[in-house]
């Protein structure tokens, strides 16, 4: 198999939605129901509208089972070794570097299973999944969802593994099993095998060369507030009751003392569970803040899942950071497919594109995204779970950290947002 990835090649020419006629959507949106409908048909896998926000009953007595029990202690890294910071690496030797990520896949279902096997067609050196394991990530799920442990009743689903490495940040779905599958059997299943670790040592790690860093925060260990009440709408608004996700002290030391940010300026993307702002949900604005003293004045790529869509947004701060924002929240679970209700963020794009279950129930298109790195671009190419490209762009590594960016091609169907070009 090859070993290296080609080059995207020319900018394709932009197309707006209104190029098509009716006739050809139609025909594309039939291709897509087809290609979807015929994944979906399985008894091997837990169908994906079990996970549905009406089916509540099995969410909830998982999440009882470990609601009222002390979460686990926070991991950090030692004192030696490479302590979460890596050299950003080609499993060729050479300098173009592959990494696929996916938010909020572990289903186990099979569009979860097809989204991993069309990551692995791409070769990555590394993987990252941004969180979530369903429906509470305790050990039976984590092994049968992550791991491809089959004994549990239905085919295990395994995270595809780069040719250098693997990670998976932690969810707030892990965290209603208080985080120990997460921390005792999922993360040391992972990491770069030839590094100095061996395996993932924490939920935070960071990933560089000379121009780009990768930078993975958790903003799951905080993110489910107090048991029960942290669960109910309106309740869990008030402060103290609610999730803010604020980042563990041993994460900002970890920045201050072994990353480094403000010193070792780079090109950042930034990786986090939680969105920092949306069009469609709430906002998280806390870590933001916290993280305020590595990257004040330096304009961010912020990529992040929680939210079971696809969507991108125009450069953004909500009175802190700057990022252009990235939602991929669609590896595993059903996407919502509903109009954006929040106007002050510079939606751009988003995918309205549905197809429907033997029930009859819309949901929208699993994905997930490749990202390559050559020199001081880093070109992004999003995909659904037919391996079909969404949307293809470019950050531009400038000076002192600083990107800019360009959308090289944009799927015809997608929807525009507030602030599409």
């Amino acid at each position: 198999m090859s070993t290296t990835q080609s080059s995207p090649g020319p900018p394709l020419k932009f197309q707006a939605l209104g190029d098509l006629t009716q006739l050809q959507r139609s025909a594309l949106h039939s291709n897509y129901r087809q290609k979807v409908d015929d994944l979906a048909d399985t008894t091997q896998f837990p169908r994906l509208q079990a996970f549905l926000p009406q089916n509540l009953g099995s969410w909830i007595k998982n999440y009882l089972r470990y609601a009222f029990h002390h979460k686990h202690a926070y991991v950090t890294y030692p004192a030696t070794g490479e302590r979460g910071l890596y050299p950003l690496r080609a499993a060729n030797g050479g300098q173009i570097f592959k990494l696929s990520i996916a938010g909020d896949w572990g289903t186990g279902t099979k569009e979860a299973s097809e989204v991993a096997a069309k990551i692995r067609t791409f070769e990555p050196d590394y993987t990252i999944h941004l969180g979530d394991v369903y429906y509470v990530g305790d050990t039976t799920e984590v092994l049968e969802n992550c791991l491809g442990k089959s004994e549990f009743g239905y085919q295990g689903v395994q995270w595809p593994r780069g040719r250098i490495g693997a990670f998976s940040m932690i969810g707030n779905h892990e965290m209603y099993a208080n985080g120990n599958a997460y921390f005792e059997t999922l993360m040391p299943a992972l990491g770069v095998p030839a590094s100095q670790d061996g395996k993932q040592l924490a939920s935070f790690f960071c990933l560089e060369n000379d121009v780009w860093r990768i930078l993975a925060i958790d903003t799951g260990y905080n993110s489910i507030g107090l048991p029960v009440l942290g669960q109910i709408p309106l309740i869990n608004k008030i402060p103290g009751v609610g999730p803010d996700c604020t980042l563990e002290a041993a994460l900002i030391e970890w920045l201050r003392t072994v990353v480094k940010p403000k010193e070792r300026l780079r090109a950042t993307i930034l990786l986090s569970h939680h969105q920092y702002f949306s069009a469609f949900e709430d906002k998280y604005t806390r870590p933001a803040k916290q993280l305020m003293e590595f990257f004040a004045g330096q304009d961010l790529l912020w990529i992040w899942g929680h939210e079971h869509r696809w969507s991108t947004y125009d450069k953004h701060s909500e009175g802190s950071l700057t990022a252009y924002g990235r939602c991929v929240g669609h590896g595993g679970m059903p996407v919502e497919v509903m109009k954006p209700r929040n106007a002050s963020a510079p939606l751009q794009y988003f995918d309205e594109r549905v197809w429907s279950t033997d029930k009859n129930i819309k949901m929208g298109m699993n994905g997930f995204l490749n990202l390559q790195i050559e020199g001081n671009v880093a070109t992004l190419d999003h995909r659904d779970v037919t391996n079909h490209s969404i949307v293809v762009e470019r950050f531009t590594a400038g000076a002192k950290g600083a990107i800019s960016q360009e959308y090289v091609s944009v799927d015809p169907q997608l929807s525009r947002g507030i602030a599409a070009p």
